[in-house]
């Protein structure tokens, strides 16, 4: 996977050094258009899961709404790439003698390769096996635990009430408050339920939250992180909190990295979440999972 994951950024580097190539051989900023054209290309071949499937929905506003806002931050991109490959042509006062179509083959290439290498689709199979093992965690069948998870639905009802704005720090202090009532097992499955039904952002930040608490990780049966990560939205500002806080938590003790996601899962997550502000975060929970992993390869 790791291999696999490096190969697919090797791949991806060819997209970006096109237009550095044409603005390098000072070619004018006609070219513009043709490379940003590929590198929407790019956004649907390798991220088709982010794109309408059906007819049908094309027809709506948000699916174009979509595809111009993403066309004008590639198009931005493809600009900024032209500028640099000019100063950097202008500082060495040097235009390399190269036709202008072989940066666009070279950005072109990248998009075959790159699908050979990485499948978009394998992701969503991860999920649906992580789908069904939350079903068996969120579904106790003791009276005396439907009992007790539903005091837990009613504690993080408030959740739902608070705006889309409120800060970690605020949902922390609830879960701090409703912790004293109800145990902790109930209040991750009910977290776990309502993030399956359409939660509010402030659900997603508590689920976030409690799932990568170090003391709960390890006092929660069941592997809290990994399944909290399958029902996170994709929304990359979400996911960098949760792959921060996991990372922060991950050498406090070492039964997490037994609960927690596999470098392999982070890695399909982290192809998807390219260019994004979930990046940077992924790539250091890689970093520190790949540390924490124990030499016999067993928590």
């Amino acid at each position: 996977m790791h291999n696999r994951m490096r190969w697919l950024m090797g791949a991806t580097a060819l997209l970006y050094i096109g237009p550095l190539m044409a603005g390098l051989g000072g070619y004018g900023w006609p070219l513009v258009p043709v490379f940003t054209l590929l590198f929407v290309l790019w956004q649907f071949i390798i991220r088709p899961q982010n794109w309408p499937r059906q007819f049908h929905d094309w027809t709506q506003y948000q699916a174009w709404a979509t595809l111009f806002s993403n066309a004008a931050i590639q198009l931005l991109f493809v600009a900024l790439l032209f500028g640099v490959g000019r100063g950097i042509g202008g500082a060495l006062g040097f235009v390399p003698p190269y036709s202008e179509m072989l940066p666009v083959a070279i950005s072109f290439l990248s998009i075959p390769l790159a699908r050979m290498i990485w499948d978009p689709w394998k992701i969503n199979e991860t999920n649906a096996f992580l789908d069904h093992a939350i079903d068996q965690v969120a579904h106790p069948g003791n009276p005396v635990e439907r009992s007790e998870l539903n005091t837990a639905r009613r504690m993080i009802a408030p959740l739902a009430d608070l705006p889309d704005d409120t800060t970690p720090a605020t949902v922390a202090q609830h879960l701090l408050a409703l912790s004293a009532h109800a145990d902790p097992a109930f209040i991750r499955t009910a977290l776990f339920e309502r993030a399956r039904t359409g939660a509010a952002r402030a659900e997603i930040i508590a689920l976030i939250l409690h799932s990568t608490d170090p003391a709960l990780i390890t006092d929660v049966h069941g592997d809290g992180p990994t399944l909290a990560l399958a029902l996170l939205p994709e929304d990359p500002e979400l996911i960098g909190l949760f792959a921060t806080r996991l990372r922060a938590a991950m050498p406090q003790d070492p039964d997490i990295w037994g609960k927690s996601p596999s470098s392999d899962l982070l890695a399909e997550w982290l192809a998807k979440y390219l260019n994004s502000a979930a990046e940077t975060p992924l790539r250091d929970l890689i970093a520190a999972t790949n540390a924490a992993q124990p030499e016999d390869g067993l928590a």
